[in-house]
């Protein structure tokens, strides 16, 4: 084989301007010198949550706790670009549920969402942004589907894949094969239900002569080698898991053409071959190719000169990090001819030591765990971490379908489509995982960016529409009711709960503005407004952005896991906390809107068809916006309506037939839309609720037949979105206003056992143990330590987490509990 070896160039995000003088090379230089641009003006940043259990499954009524970590640029830095994250609770419905913010300081921050014991059972999702990911034409979201068990029912989503065929696809290395050149073919044979199937079977020729063989390694995907023959055509012969048998046809090869060939089987070099049949090389021989070898936001370009039918490089691989490495044959003009993706394992993530005081230990034991952080040169980081201890007889941890920081940063992210079980490449590094990282790497391409866009111009982004949010701000507009807008009115805030004064003055328009606000969801203000003139005004908050389109989930994600139900023999005393906690619920006002009322109701939206003031009792969405779930929140502020499982009826709604006495559920109108009798309100989000409005007797039968057993109407803020936020005006120039804070993460209970309350109530905690604020010293040390539970086996600690470099890491151990 002819070596060639070249120098360089190399570039990364503060690089210098490189001129080329190289003939024939414009497009390859404006290619360069766009991602130049891509890199610097469109900076990405990502977001990981790290879940208080490995596979996240949950019982309704239980708390889903996260840890968030957000980065920027391509070397996963911790981003200093956006200081509020949004997370967002969604149900099966693609509807959004909740949703809060979260304050990023060195990009993390945590959080939790509380899932309503009313919770139906099925898959949820839980998505985080920052709103400058929202350039992106396919934005970085995070996007986690999430099992809820429940005692309330409910349909689970069907896998819309089943019925499918079982199918097989090839994908040659580069992009093509070519006559009388050796080829390495990937495949992948997926199943009836859209996932990776088990597949055998042998590659024939025109002839029926049997050229290789096909034998799938790791979740249907394989690789075969050999030369294809000019003229013939290749055919494989197959059976899969199911028992069914086909046939597939191997793609045509060209009788004239070029091809690239990256091998990372030895974990010291990447081995980059290029190789030309006989007919290119006649037509091009001496011809200059343009190799780009992309990674991490550098660049290095090589300009190998076609002197022989097999070129190639090898690059020490400790050069590289760990990651996607993009690797670009193109011709002397700029046209592109193969292309490579690969992925590079280093032993250069951080290494983190787990020190327990003991190997084994007894039911309610105290542990203790020391923390040792290192970098790849063996020196001690300073880093945040989050700690996550389960018992795995009631949590089964599937570690090669996980979500690490690890695979979820530098591989499910980087490339296209579906990765199944993504923590298989990461768990456990061996010369078999590698390899079927290797041929992933084949099936499935790089999703950043394609070198044909970067020459033409078309940069796979958007203008940038929203910018980085730095700081939370309370700002609106001052005008007279007549709709003028009063200038130079100074504005005071005042916290209701006690704290600093703020003043802000409006502009000629009216605009005011109070910046750099660090204040909890839930904090209420006074707001006056002290006009020089003596005018009174409006005043109007700005309304919050409207928040990204919920867009269809996987439906592989989507199905849920039967695991779940383990989990619900604590149902019982998780519904206790629950009620509880709605005990905690005050200041709940309802409003007649007819009856003894001297003047009817009816300032409020409304989606009812007779519009606001025709309804026998309205409860606004303030009185209900804290609650666990609607029907609790309703619960005794309705009149003469209970709620089962959700689902409202009115205490006079019985039918007496031959089977008895039966309740007939109240029809349910949400935002305008029929959503029928027996519908839980529950699916809808306590916060987003504006007006809950019964109907019944008269004032229901506009709705026909369906409304004999009452009505309730429920509207939301999001269907009133376009209209501004108006405070409430206490007396003249005095308003009362309550803006959308900084969530406050719950503490998660710890119990301290002694020998004073070892014996109280049976302790069946799933979670044995969340901390997600571990930060490590200078030395690279930190420590934490908690009590386990009566359950005895297997306990499992993992830690995650990343230095403000961008190097991360993960580490689990295990324990037992006799």
């Amino acid at each position: 084989m002819k070596k060639f070896l070249l120098m360089a160039i190399i570039f990364g995000l503060g690089f210098q301007t490189i001129a080329f003088a190289q003939p024939g090379t414009d497009a390859v230089n404006t290619a360069v010198s766009n991602l130049k641009s891509l890199l610097t003006d469109h900076i990405i940043e990502k977001a990981y949550l790290h879940f208080d259990r490995p596979y996240p499954y949950y019982v309704a009524g239980e708390v889903v706790y996260f840890k968030a970590y957000v980065t920027l640029g391509e070397k996963h830095e911790a981003s200093t670009l956006s200081n509020i994250l949004h997370v967002d609770l969604i149900d099966k419905n693609d509807v959004l549920m909740q949703s809060i913010v979260l304050q990023l300081t060195g990009g993390t921050a945590w959080g939790d969402f509380l899932l309503p014991d009313s919770l139906q059972k099925g898959s949820y999702r839980i998505r985080a942004y920052t709103q400058w990911m929202r350039n992106d034409k396919t934005p970085y979201f995070f996007d986690q589907y999430i099992s809820v068990s429940s005692a309330n029912g409910g349909q689970l989503a069907e896998n819309t894949t089943q019925g499918l065929k079982p199918n097989l696809q090839f994908f040659p290395e580069g992009g093509s094969l070519v006559a009388d050149v050796p080829a390495r073919l990937a495949y992948k044979a997926l199943g009836t239900n859209g996932l990776g199937t088990s597949v055998k079977g042998i590659v024939v020729d025109n002839e029926h002569k049997e050229v290789a063989q096909i034998n799938s390694a790791h979740l249907g995907m394989g690789m075969l080698n050999f030369i294809p023959e000019t003229g013939k055509t290749y055919k494989a012969m197959v059976t899969f898991a199911d028992g069914s048998q086909g046939s597939v046809d191997l793609p045509v090869a060209q009788p004239k053409g070029i091809t690239l060939s990256v091998n990372t089987d030895d974990p010291a070099k990447i081995a980059i071959v290029i190789r030309a049949n006989r007919a290119y090389y006649k037509e091009n021989q001496n011809k200059k190719l343009n190799l780009l070898v992309y990674y991490a936001g550098a660049l290095k370009r090589y300009s190998p000169v076609l002197d022989g039918e097999i070129l190639g490089l090898d690059l020490p691989a400790k050069d590289f990090p760990t990651g996607i490495l993009k690797v670009t044959l193109l011709s002397e003009t700029g046209e592109p001819l193969n292309e490579r993706i690969s992925f590079i394992q280093n032993p250069d993530l951080l290494n983190l030591a787990l020190t327990p005081d003991k190997q084994v230990y007894s039911a309610r034991e105290n542990v203790q765990v020391s923390l040792n952080v290192k970098n790849k040169e063996g020196n001690p980081v300073s880093g945040s971490f989050s700690v996550s201890v389960v018992d795995e007889s009631k949590i089964l941890v599937d570690e090669d379908a996980e979500n690490t920081i690890l695979s979820y940063l530098l591989l499910s992210t980087e490339v296209k489509g579906y990765i199944e079980k993504p923590n298989y490449y990461f768990a456990n590094v061996t010369k078999e995982t590698r390899a079927g990282l290797d041929i992933l790497m084949l099936t499935q391409g790089y999703r950043r960016f394609e070198w044909a866009a970067l020459e033409n111009g078309s940069l796979p982004v958007t203008a940038s529409a929203f910018t980085a949010e730095k700081t939370m701000d309370i700002s609106g507009v001052f005008k007279t009711k007549s709709g003028v807008p009063i200038p130079d009115c100074v504005l005071t805030l005042i916290p209701k709960s006690g704290g600093n004064l703020q003043t802000a003055t409006t502009d000629n328009e009216g605009k005011f503005r109070f910046s750099n606000m660090d204040f909890s969801a839930g904090t209420a203000f006074v707001l006056k407004a002290m006009s020089s003139s003596g005018k009174k005004g409006v005043l109007t908050l700005d309304k919050p952005l409207v928040p990204p389109v919920i867009a269809p989930g996987e439906p592989f994600n989507k199905k849920y896991n039967a695991s779940a139900d383990l989990l619900m023999s604590f149902q019982d005393e998780r519904k206790a906390k629950i009620a509880e906690a709605g005990n905690l619920i005050t200041n709940q006002a309802t409003t007649d809107t007819k009856g003894n009322s001297s003047k009817r109701l009816d300032n409020y939206h409304s989606s009812n068809i007779g519009g606001p003031g025709h309804a026998d009792q309205v409860v606004l969405g303030d009185a209900i916006k804290d609650a666990p779930s609607i029907s609790s929140g309703l619960n005794g502020l309705l009149h003469g309506v209970q709620f089962n499982n959700g689902v409202p009826s009115l205490q006079t709604g019985v039918t007496l037939s031959g089977g008895g006495a039966q309740i007939d559920p109240m029809l349910v109108i949400f935002d305008g839309v029929t959503l029928g009798n027996g519908v839980s309100v529950d699916i809808i989000n306590p916060g987003s609720v504006d007006a809950v409005e019964l109907l019944k007797g008269a004032s229901a039968t506009i709705y026909g037949a369906a409304g004999g057993q009452g009505v309730l109407v429920i509207t939301t803020r999001s269907s009133i979105a376009s209209e501004q936020v108006i405070s409430k005006e206490m007396s003249p120039g005095i308003f009362s206003i309550e803006p959308k804070g900084f969530f406050k993460a719950l503490e998660f209970y710890s119990p301290a056992y002694t020998g004073q309350n070892a014996a109280n109530k049976p302790d069946r905690r799933t979670t044995i143990y969340w901390k997600p604020d571990v930060i490590t010293d200078a030395s690279g040390n930190s420590s934490f330590s908690f009590f386990n539970s009566d359950g005895k086996g297997t306990y499992r600690v993992e830690v995650q987490g990343m230095d403000s470099k961008g190097n991360l890491g993960m580490q689990v151990f295990r324990y037992k509990v006799q």
